[in-house]
Formats: C-alpha cells, sequence, structure tokens
C-alpha cells in the first residue's frame, strides 16, 4: 500500500514539475515578444518650426524675430548619445540706421543660414518623455542687403562660426516618432541668434 502511494505522489510530483517548466517557458517567451525590436540602424531624422530671433543692436527700428526653422539628424552611439547636425534657416530681418554720412548703411536686410555639428545627449525624465541636451559647433553664412545713404545697394556676404548649444523635451507617440519642443542658441556675442522651435521625428 505505501508502495502504491510513493508511486502516486511521485507521478504528482512529477507531472507539476512538468507543468511549472511549462509555465515558466511560455511566461518567458511572452517577455521576449513584448520587448520592443531592436532598431537596425540607430539613425534619426525630423525637422522643427518655430520663431527665430537676433540679438543685434536697434538704431531706429529693427525686427527682433521671424518665421524660421531646422531640419536635423543623427546617428546614435549609445541609447542616450547621438552624434547630430542640424540644418537651421533664420528668416529675413530688417533694420534701419539713423545716419546721414554717404557712403553709411542705411537700411539693411539680414538671413542666415547655420549648420550645427555636435552631439545630443538624452536622459529620460518620465515614461515617454526624454530631455534633450544638445552641444557643438554653428558654422553661419550671413547674407546682408545694404541700402547705403545716397541710395547705392550692396550685398554682403559673410561666414562665422561659434559655439552651439539647445535644450529640449521629446513625447514618445510611438516606439519610432516623437513630437519635439526645442530651444537653440547660436552664441555669438553681439551676432546671437535663438530659436525656438516644435515639430516632430522618426527613428530608423
Amino acid at each position: 500500500m505505501s508502495s502504491i502511494t510513493s508511486r502516486k505522489i511521485s507521478r504528482t510530483l512529477s507531472t507539476l514539475a512538468v507543468a511549472a517548466l511549462s509555465v515558466l517557458g511560455s511566461s518567458a517567451m511572452a517577455q521576449d515578444e513584448l520587448k520592443p525590436a531592436a532598431r537596425q540602424w540607430g539613425i534619426y531624422a525630423g525637422g522643427n518650426l518655430g520663431v527665430g530671433a537676433a540679438q543685434w543692436d536697434c538704431d531706429v527700428s529693427c525686427d527682433r524675430a521671424r518665421l524660421s526653422g531646422k531640419v536635423f539628424g543623427g546617428k546614435r552611439l549609445t541609447p542616450g548619445l547621438a552624434a547630430e547636425i542640424n540644418y537651421m534657416v533664420f528668416g529675413g530681418m530688417n533694420r534701419a540706421d539713423d545716419t546721414k554720412v554717404i557712403g553709411a548703411v542705411q537700411n539693411e536686410r539680414r538671413s542666415v543660414r547655420a549648420l550645427t555639428a555636435g552631439i545630443n545627449w538624452e536622459v529620460e525624465l518620465l515614461e515617454g518623455f526624454v530631455n534633450q541636451i544638445r552641444l557643438g559647433w554653428a558654422f553661419k553664412r550671413v547674407d546682408d542687403n545694404q541700402v547705403l545713404v545716397g541710395g547705392a545697394e550692396r550685398t554682403v556676404r559673410d561666414y562665422r562660426q561659434a559655439p552651439y548649444v539647445g535644450v529640449g523635451l521629446a513625447m514618445n507617440i510611438t516606439r519610432d516618432i516623437r513630437l519635439l519642443q526645442s530651444f537653440d542658441y547660436i552664441i555669438d556675442g553681439k551676432e546671437s541668434l535663438y530659436l525656438f522651435s516644435v515639430g516632430a521625428s522618426a527613428e530608423f
């Protein structure tokens, strides 16, 4: 009688062990399926639109802000660090000077293009929200259409370089698409530029 009972207990324990292993195996497979698929290239791109502002001296009158924007792309070096480039377009801004000196600039319209290269460091704040910090170097092309006292006109093109910083907040809409809010600052004394913008990006 005890031998039969022992065999029954042994079979029961074996059945329970097999069932437990089966459950654990199914759970592990389910967890693997729920994990997000690894991104193949770690490349992202996007665009922003907003307001660009100039930090320049005003005499009689001047524009401080114009519709501006940027496009950008990056390659992830680690999950939280990427090499990134930005191409910024600042809308034309007008300035008038109160001068009577012949040959001096009386009115001008300035437009700026800037290419920045640097890093984008991302830190997760809350689930679905990521803080972005950008550091790099900006290469600017400044086109200045000038009207001189006396009526003569000329166009002056200048190339400048300056440090660049930026901060932003990204909100994940899907695994690969984000909504963005950004502030970019090209630090160049009285030639400094700001860009406040919103946009979106996609990752591949």
